[in-house]
């Protein structure tokens, strides 16, 4: 999430930064040195806004709970209910997020703070450690990255974190999903070096000693998948049988064009963007008007194979990338260029493909559509291990990470 050119700049305090070059800080003042500094600004800012917003004033009530009190999880979703997508079936990750843990845990265990599209911080940072107070939270899992309900343009999670630290017991779970970005990877450094109760998790690459040194985070993880949306899933792909050969989903970049007239001038039937209705099939006509999450898996489940690119649009980084799930859970096989993140979770050859090079992709195609019997074997084999991987990982993953750190776990221990 987040290509390169597209992503606006982004407001740290009262200091902006372009996103738009990532390279921005070691550009103008080396990145270590304008994170510092950025840094010392923000832990002066910070006690001059909890002052003036009273946040402060939550501090006694938050450090007066319990700490033998049960388990309580409290999701805070950067898009929100008037977003239209915080529900089954739409690939919202807090929302599945939460579901799956309340089916785990039961519902009782687990509470949403919504936040309005475009409420004002110290209204929503009181609302939110109001929540904590109220419902004895013992963790709080948000995305990390912007503040709710901002659209990305604004973040202030310093704020309330800084209380927290201060003054309750329970951890923060910080989600991201750029963190090859230096700068969105700058936020969470600076939560977890403000306290030892913040635990970064990343669902695309390793991030283990990038906040902290040595200091243990989660990452990769895959997306959580609730059972309320993986029945809309299945009900979704019934009927849905291979009409292509090959899919590609995703922004038509030219050398991806280029790939896919190579791929159909050697008599191999490609689908770009199946999920569409309309032809997508260059950059700017794929990156609008995006179909439904639903549709999506079924454009998938409609082709024998389907392509992944794993390179981050920081630059030349490897990601696990949630396609990966959703194509093998889809039932399609997947072919990808990663040399790493989708073999902590899948067995190359047996369960997904890999190539080295563009030059290699037709070779590969034409091998497997030489054996369908193996192209059959691969799927089935993929998508049985998706479906645990989808209700399991990034809960278990969480946890491990949690009792790595000695820090209270959210599973019971049977479960973890």
């Amino acid at each position: 999430m987040g290509a390169g050119g597209s992503v606006p700049d982004e407001v740290y305090g009262g200091r902006v930064v372009s996103l738009t070059r990532p390279r921005w800080g070691i550009e103008r003042l080396g990145f270590e040195r304008a994170q510092r500094q950025w840094m010392r600004d923000r832990a002066v800012e910070q006690r001059r806004e909890i002052a003036a917003e009273g946040s402060d004033s939550f501090a006694a009530s938050l450090g007066s709970a319990p700490v033998d009190r049960p388990v309580h999880v409290v999701v805070v979703p950067q898009e929100g209910a008037d977003f239209g997508n915080y529900i089954a079936g739409t690939r919202n990750l807090y929302w599945e997020a939460g579901q799956r843990l309340a089916e785990i845990l039961g519902p009782s265990s687990v509470s949403t703070y919504l936040v309005a599209r475009g409420t004002p911080a110290p209204e929503w940072h009181r609302g939110l450690l109001d929540h904590l107070v109220t419902s004895a939270a013992t963790h709080v899992i948000t995305h990390i990255e912007s503040d709710p309900g901002s659209e990305g343009g604004v973040w202030t999670w310093d704020v309330p974190a800084r209380v927290l630290a201060d003054s309750w017991d329970g951890t923060i779970l910080g989600v991201m999903f750029d963190s090859a970005f230096p700068w969105i990877t700058a936020k969470s450094r600076l939560l977890a070096q403000m306290s030892d109760r913040f635990l970064g998790v990343d669902i695309c690459i390793p991030l283990s000693g990038e906040l902290v040194r040595g200091r243990p985070e989660v990452g990769p993880v895959n997306m959580p998948l609730s059972e309320a949306s993986l029945t809309l899933v299945d009900a979704r792909l019934q009927g849905v049988s291979p009409q292509w050969d090959v899919s590609f989903i995703g922004a038509m970049y030219p050398y991806r064009v280029e790939l896919v007239e190579r791929l159909r001038a050697a008599g191999v039937s490609v689908a770009v963007n199946p999920h569409r209705a309309d032809a997508a099939e260059d950059f700017t006509s794929s990156r609008s008007d995006q179909p439904g999450w639903l549709d999506y898996m079924a454009g998938l489940g409609a082709s024998r194979m389907t392509i992944n690119f794993s390179r981050s649009s920081a630059g030349p980084i490897e990601q696990l990338k949630t396609r990966v799930l959703e194509a093998t859970l889809a039932g399609t096989v997947l072919l990808t260029d990663d040399t790493d993140r989708t073999g902590r979770f899948w067995v190359e050859g047996e369960e997904f493909v890999t190539f080295s090079s563009l030059d290699e992709v037709p070779d590969v195609v034409a091998s497997l559509l030489a054996d369908p019997s193996r192209l059959q074997a691969i799927a089935g084999r993929a998508r049985d291990r998706a479906r645990g991987i989808a209700l399991s990982n990034f809960w278990s993953g969480i946890d491990q990470g949690l009792r790595q750190r000695q820090l209270r776990p959210v599973l019971p221990s049977i479960t973890a």
